[in-house]
């Protein structure tokens, strides 16, 4: 792709849209909106779109239908890294997309995309640029609903930041266990990286990634778009 080209990029999760557009091979803004809220005819249609969805099959037709360019990325394009994951027709495209954004940072450094949405995602690349695989676990929603779900008298909490290691109701009990043990799970999983990785550059993003407290830790970074940026990697390898 020409980078002087313009071109959208559309990340559709489990929660919500977010598109951006991307010029000269650089992101230009960011908007976030509900599925049900999303204005797809105030874009313009002559404009490539580039996206990656989990949603459903319908919303994915109308991307198509709708702009003149449609690119869906995919496990089987031209990829910006060496995939040494075993099952790459399983990986979710989100996690495709985190690692291709991770290619193009930290150069000839270990990377990590930690992901904080619907569940936790880790996702590495060697400094050579392979990626090697990650894991999946539970976000703060799906713990706090499985505590609902799975018990007869548990009520299905909003999630609140705790700072406390003790509960003394059922309430801040849950809402400890929910909290400190997503937060806890999280610190464990790093430092385990970073014990095997010592220069390693994590990189996190997802809605919930405002919950977790990072502290001053060097090597760790926020990085709101990196998925977005994911995409746009993509793009640009499959135009190559």
């Amino acid at each position: 792709m020409p980078v002087s080209k313009q071109v959208y990029l559309l990340d559709a999760g489990n929660t919500q849209i977010k598109i951006a557009l991307a010029q000269e091979g650089l992101i230009q803004w960011v908007k976030r909106f509900e599925l049900s809220q999303f204005p797809l005819h105030s874009l313009d249609s002559n404009i490539p779109m580039v996206f990656s969805s989990v949603v459903q099959e319908e919303f994915n037709n109308t991307l198509q239908s709708f702009f003149t360019t449609c690119f869906e990325v995919n496990q089987q394009q031209q990829l910006p890294f060496t995939m040494a994951y075993k099952s790459p027709e399983t990986l979710g495209k989100d996690r495709l997309c985190n690692a291709a954004a991770l290619s193009r940072l930290a150069p000839g450094k270990p990377k990590l995309a930690l992901d904080l949405g619907t569940c936790i995602k880790f996702d590495f690349v060697t400094a050579q640029k392979e990626y090697l695989g990650g894991s999946i676990s539970p976000g703060l929603q799906m713990r706090a609903k499985a505590l609902a779900t799975f018990t007869a008298k548990l009520p299905e909490l909003a999630i609140h930041r705790s700072t406390q290691v003790i509960g003394n109701d059922s309430k801040s009990s849950m809402e400890i266990g929910t909290y400190l043990g997503w937060q806890k799970e999280i610190e464990g999983m790093l430092a385990t990286y970073f014990n095997v990785y010592p220069d390693l550059q994590v990189f996190i993003t997802g809605g919930d990634a405002k919950h977790f407290d990072m502290g001053q830790k060097n090597g760790i970074f926020v990085h709101e778009n990196l998925t977005l940026e994911g995409i746009l990697a993509l793009y640009l390898s499959h135009e190559l």
